[in-house]
């Protein structure tokens, strides 16, 4: 079997910011491969597209170079067209002409600096349907550690939904969560051999540290305001989620799993927001993002057949270099809960105690207050 390797895929959804979201599969070797991400919804714009070249699997740096001074533009059914803007490298966004509607296709073109044009199929929005109710189920669980067994306790998370007016009724549910940390940086200590500590708080804590008796290493005092105490984590999708017709009952579906909300004293310290987007996909894009999945979850295993290589819906116009990617067309309904500790059924301890700041402590962080928090 020929070798392969992960690339990682980020695509931009436009209707919620223009994030970024990794997705990771197999694709075949090759050095410098072109790959072309992005998405245009039904909210409205900024949309964006990401390109950047793969990497060699024994890259030192994880970062995909991005491929900047490229011409991007956006087509849509009506004969209308916009070039993106490139507001950093790789990174090329819309800059609101157009704006995506239910019923109406899109593709872009993209022409690299050397002359190289690739162009995405056509990608339709179809309608989508509503999200009616967010539920949550406790579940008791526990992994394997190196000191033995430890709590894994969670929320599942489950929706229902109308399945919407489109022929095609295909969906990809995206689940993310989110939730609030706090650390003291201002406390934090350096330590000298033998065991001598010394105050020494972050400069972004708002302490400093003044005077003070012999070797006490100072008085700390507030000189501004915290920027790195308080930190909103978050949870992002494991796999794609998807359904299709064979899910649905009187057009509705039910009691769709989505997600997971991890249950500890982290997580559960202030509040949890959980957030549900229901996306309309058409059946080749449905394909791409189900092959996603069957690759992720047969990685762990050595009995699994290969998927499937996948490529996506961009293609080479006047060149042989291979090109992988995806720009896909999507209606998006979004709906959002949120958990509280009192909602555990369990004693939760307090959050743990860290002299770092939150961002540099905690994966996936900002210090930036999500929307509605």
């Amino acid at each position: 079997m020929r070798n392969l390797r992960f690339i990682t895929w980020l695509f931009a959804f436009g209707s919620i910011g223009a994030c970024v979201e990794r997705i990771e599969f197999d694709a075949p070797v090759a050095q410098g491969i072109i790959v072309i991400e992005g998405s245009v919804t039904d909210g409205l714009p900024p949309y964006a597209v990401q390109i950047t070249r793969a990497f060699p699997i024994d890259a030192e740096s994880t970062n995909r170079p991005a491929v900047s001074n490229a011409t991007v533009t956006l087509f849509d059914d009506s004969g209308n067209e916009e070039v993106l803007t490139e507001a950093e490298p790789g990174l090329y966004k819309t800059n609101g002409l157009i704006q995506g509607s239910v019923n109406h296709s899109y593709f872009i073109r993209v022409r690299t600096s050397d002359g190289q044009v690739f162009e995405s199929e056509p990608d339709r929005i179809n309608p989508v349907g509503e999200i009616r109710d967010i539920r949550y189920e406790f579940e008791a669980r526990t992994k394997v550690e190196t000191h033995g067994e430890a709590d894994a306790n969670v929320f599942n998370i489950y929706v229902d939904a109308t399945a919407g007016d489109a022929q095609e009724k295909y969906i990809r549910w995206r689940y993310t969560g989110t939730y609030e940390v706090i650390t003291s940086p201002e406390l934090h200590m350096t330590w000298y051999p033998p065991y001598t500590a010394f105050k020494d708080p972050w400069p972004c804590s708002g302490y400093i540290l003044v005077g003070g008796p012999p070797n006490s290493g100072g008085v700390l005092v507030q000189v501004g305001e915290c920027e790195c105490c308080t930190c909103w984590v978050t949870v992002p999708e494991v796999l794609p989620q998807l359904s299709d017709t064979q899910l649905i009952s009187g057009n509705e579906f039910k009691n769709v799993k989505v997600g997971e909300v991890p249950v500890n004293n982290t997580t559960f310290y202030h509040k949890f927001k959980v957030e549900v987007e229901q996306m309309s996909l058409t059946r080749n894009v449905y394909d791409f993002f189900k092959l996603v999945r069957e690759q992720k979850e047969n990685a762990s295993s050595i009995f699994q057949p290969p998927s499937g290589e996948i490529r996506g819906n961009i293609r080479a116009i006047n060149t042989n270099e291979p090109v992988v990617g995806l720009f896909w067309a999507t209606s998006v309904r979004k709906r959002v809960i949120y958990l509280f500790p009192e909602d555990v059924p369990l004693n939760l301890t307090p959050i743990d105690f860290n002299t770092l700041p939150c961002n540099e402590f905690h994966k996936n962080s900002t210090t930036k207050r999500p929307e509605g928090w």
